[in-house]
C-alpha cells in the first residue's frame, strides 16, 4: 500500500483537507473539489507541511469528471487508498443536488475506482451520523441494490419516506440528505464481497458534528448542538482523519463491509435511556 497514491474526494477544507494531510504518510496524494480557488488554497497547505500532494478539478456527480480526475490519479502512479470525503449537507443543498452528489457521486466514485484499486488498498467513504436515523424499506433496498441501473437517481428520490428523527418531523431535504447517508452504508457494506475478492477493503466512516466550513452554517446553534454529545464539544478534523489513518492501516486488515460511528457519543445518548 505504501507508496501508492492517496485519493482524497472533497479533499479541499474540513475533514477531508485533514485526512488527506494524515494519509500523505502512505504515498503522494490526489485531491479533488469543484471549487478552483478552494482548491489551488489545499494545494499550499498541504505542500507546506510537507505533502506531496497533487490536484485536479472533481464533479462527482458527473461520471466523465470522476473518470478523467482516475486518469489524472494513474499518471501519478498506481491507485493506493480511495477515501470519498466529497458530500454536501442538508443545509446548503437541495433534495435534487442531494441525491446528485451524495448518492449518484458515490456510486460513481465507486464503480470507477474499483477495477483501479491496488491489492490491500480500501475504499473509505464518509457516511454520516444522520444515517442512522433513516431505514430503507423492502422497495427501497431492491432499488439500492441495483445502483447502477439507468435512471436511479430519479427512482432514489421517488421512493423516499416521510419519517420522524428523536427531535422533530423531517423536512423533504432532511429526510434526502439522511437517506442519502444510510445509502452510502448500504453501498458500502454491499461492496465488501467483490472488493474481497481484489484482496481489498471498503468501509465507512459516520461523523457527527465536527467543526468544518459546514457546521459553521450552524453557527447560532452551537450550544444546542454541542449538548447533544456527551463530552459537550465538537469533534476536530484531526480527530476524523486520524480514525481514518488507523482503519486503512493494514494491522485492522480484517475491517470491512461496515460502518464506523464516531459522533462524540451523540446516536447513544439520543436512542438508549443513559445510566446515572
Amino acid at each position: 500500500m505504501e507508496k501508492t497514491v492517496q485519493i482524497v474526494t472533497g479533499g479541499t477544507s474540513g475533514m477531508g483537507l485533514a485526512t488527506a494531510r494524515a494519509v500523505s504518510k502512505y504515498g503522494p496524494v490526489l485531491i479533488g473539489g469543484r471549487n478552483e480557488q478552494r482548491l489551488q488554497e489545499a494545494l499550499e497547505s498541504l505542500r507546506a507541511s510537507g505533502v506531496d500532494a497533487h490536484g485536479a478539478r472533481l464533479d462527482v456527480s458527473d461520471a466523465s469528471s470522476v473518470r478523467a480526475f482516475a486518469k489524472t490519479a494513474q499518471s501519478i502512479g498506481a491507485i493506493g487508498n480511495v477515501i470519498h470525503a466529497a458530500a454536501v449537507d442538508m443545509d446548503n443543498a437541495d433534495v435534487d443536488t442531494i441525491v446528485r452528489i451524495n448518492v449518484e457521486g458515490t456510486i460513481n466514485i465507486g464503480e470507477t475506482f474499483y477495477p483501479l484499486i491496488q491489492q490491500g488498498c480500501s475504499l473509505a467513504n464518509y457516511s454520516s451520523v444522520t444515517g442512522y436515523y433513516y431505514q430503507p424499506n423492502s422497495e427501497e433496498i431492491v432499488l439500492w441494490s441495483n445502483p447502477t441501473a439507468e435512471g436511479f437517481g430519479e427512482a432514489f428520490k421517488g421512493a423516499l419516506q416521510v419519517v420522524d428523527a428523536p427531535d422533530a418531523q423531517l423536512t423533504p431535504r432532511m429526510v434526502a440528505y439522511f437517506a442519502s447517508k444510510n445509502f452510502v452504508m448500504f453501498y458500502t457494506k454491499a461492496n465488501a464481497e467483490r472488493f474481497g475478492r481484489k484482496n481489498c477493503r471498503v468501509f465507512s466512516v459516520a461523523p457527527g458534528s465536527f467543526m468544518t466550513p459546514m457546521l459553521e452554517l450552524q453557527a447560532d446553534n452551537f450550544d444546542s448542538i454541542k449538548k447533544t454529545t456527551v463530552f459537550g464539544r465538537f469533534g476536530e478534523p484531526e480527530e476524523m482523519a486520524q480514525l481514518f489513518v488507523d482503519l486503512l492501516d493494514p494491522r485492522v486488515s480484517y475491517l470491512t463491509g461496515c460502518d464506523v460511528l464516531m459522533d462524540g457519543g451523540m446516536f447513544a445518548k439520543r436512542t438508549v435511556p443513559q445510566l446515572s
